[in-house]
């Protein structure tokens, strides 16, 4: 999975997170994970602190083409409460076995923003109070 940025701003639910789930294939290069069969989970973590925002859940997880790893997260309203920068991560699981993609967590950047501060202002304002 190549790196990417949503972007939303609380409370907005309309807009679904939408990715292609990708991993190297056996020659290195970037392939589309055929998701027929397996499990796929998300969670979200705050980039300013490390804290769980959404714990690796189904719910909201929608495979919308299995063989070409297409899957949409739709967000529920404790999801989008409070502007920052999160890291959001899927599990694909099979036969007990998981991978997280984007395997590097920086890869998918969730920002956040308010009425009042963008994603970036919220995250250095909670980097600074720590």
């Amino acid at each position: 999975m190549t790196a990417q940025t949503h972007r939303r701003r609380v409370g907005d639910l309309r807009t679904v997170l939408p990715v292609t789930l990708q991993q190297p294939d056996s020659t290195g290069t970037l392939a589309a994970i055929n998701l027929t069969g397996l499990t796929v989970t998300f969670k979200m973590v705050n980039a300013a602190d490390g804290t769980t925002k959404i714990t690796a859940t189904s719910t909201g997880v929608t495979v919308v083409t299995a063989a070409s790893g297409t899957v949409n997260y739709d967000f529920s309203s404790t999801g989008v409460d409070a502007a920052g920068v999160y890291w959001g991560t899927f599990l694909v699981t099979e036969s007990g076995q998981t991978d997280a993609v984007p395997v590097r967590q920086k890869d998918l950047r969730i920002i956040i923003d308010s009425d009042t501060q963008t994603g970036e202002e919220a995250y250095a304002a909670a980097v600074a109070a720590e």
